[in-house]
């Protein structure tokens, strides 16, 4: 067994790696065992594809190696088998590198040889499954991957293509992914559409500062509306967009009408704030009006009196 160099400086010679760690390379089933941290690898995906979820705080990353300093590592992390002797995290990113900060150098994984497709697919699950609160954009690229994983697996799946649109196929694909995370099929789709958003948009979504239906809308724009979009908005100091002000720049996209001035319009038009409205008690000024006058006659009157000191004070100014 002719083991990489990077083997025999972790393990005096091969026996005694094997002994440790076992023939992981050949494997067919999922062993358990431990892994030195120095040959575990990020997830990278079949095309490099982004990792849909974030990495801990610092702050959490430190709390969670307090955990492992007095606990260990409880729960194994997932990984495959790669060249060169490597492995692949699949799933425990944060516990390999809190296991690091909290001094361990090696953790215990369940190592599996599995291909691109089911490595994506148990990426996803694992996280869907651990963590508490997920962001948008953790959401839509963790259902986007779990999507396109499944079509690799041959299974047929609409909601790649046409996220918000019409299929009459891929019911089945629909039905599972929608029980599997727990979400339904037209959620799914609406978070898939996030994935067309340029970055900063979409950090404004997981920031709460755009909403997630608006988000849906706009993510129908190019890449150069979603620019103009934003230029518009830092020279307006405007918020982002509300959905009916989304709607309005969709369709006006759709329809090939959206330009800059039509962006600034819909944008200026929610920055012209209503004015607070003035209320005077009946009450207080009842004594000044006959008794059969009418409350909007009271206010025809006030205006005109208004209108009528205005007139006067610039007369005498």
């Amino acid at each position: 067994m002719n083991l990489p160099a990077e083997r025999h400086n972790l393990a005096r010679g091969d026996k005694e790696w094997a002994d440790t760690y076992g023939n992981l390379g050949n494997i067919a089933q999922a062993q358990l065992t431990q892994l030195p941290l120095v040959v575990l690898d990020d997830w990278a995906g079949a095309k490099g594809d982004r990792q849909p979820f974030r990495s801990y705080t610092q702050e959490k990353l430190e709390e969670l190696a307090e955990n492992i300093r007095k606990n260990g590592v409880i729960e194994p992390i997932h990984a495959r088998p790669r060249a060169g002797g490597r492995f692949e995290i699949i799933a425990g990113h944060n516990r390999c590198a809190a296991a690091r900060l909290a001094g361990l150098t090696t953790v215990p994984a369940l190592v599996q040889p599995l291909d691109d497709a089911q490595a994506a697919i148990l990426l996803v699950d694992s996280n869907l499954q651990h963590r508490e609160k997920l962001l948008p954009s953790e959401k839509a690229f963790a259902y986007k991957l779990r999507l396109e994983s499944l079509k690799r697996q041959g299974h047929r799946s609409d909601l790649t293509s046409d996220p918000l649109g019409p299929k009459s196929g891929g019911a089945r694909s629909n039905q599972e992914v929608s029980a599997q995370v727990g979400e339904s099929a037209t959620q799914i789709k609406r978070y898939i559409r996030l994935t067309e958003l340029l970055p900063t948009l979409l950090e404004l979504v997981d920031r709460g500062m755009l909403g997630f239906r608006a988000a849906v809308e706009v993510s129908y724009l190019n890449s150069t509306a979603q620019k103009i979009l934003l230029c518009i908005m830092d020279e307006l100091h405007a918020k982002a967009p509300n959905f009916n002000q989304a709607q309005q720049m969709k369709q006006l996209y759709l329809d090939g009408a959206l330009d800059e001035a039509a962006i600034r319009d819909i944008l200026s038009s929610s920055k012209a704030a209503k004015l607070p409205q003035l209320k005077l008690p009946a009450e207080r000024i009842a004594s000044f009006f006959p008794s059969d006058v009418t409350i909007e006659q009271m206010e025809a009157a006030i205006v005109e009196a208004l209108r009528a000191y205005c007139q006067e004070s610039k007369m005498e100014s």
